[in-house]
């Protein structure tokens, strides 16, 4: 593709993707999980869905970083 800027097609499909996982994960994490357990698994559910966001924003900049340097 010729254009230009952040590759915002990929992004959203990642972050769809992401917050599929985690919204099914959570969901089962409240199933099979009860108190002070439930709180600690839904902390590192949000902390790897968070840093899995931040990863796939820096894919998608990284592409535009790649294209703007080959000029």
């Amino acid at each position: 593709m010729s254009d230009r800027g952040l590759d915002t097609g990929r992004l959203a499909r990642t972050l769809v993707l992401i917050a599929f996982v985690t919204t099914v994960f959570v969901l089962l994490a409240a199933d099979q999980l009860g108190g002070s357990v439930l709180r600690v698994g839904l902390g590192a559910i949000g902390a790897v869905a968070f840093v899995t966001a931040i990863t796939a924003f820096l894919i998608a900049a990284g592409e535009y970083y790649d294209d703007d340097s080959s000029i």
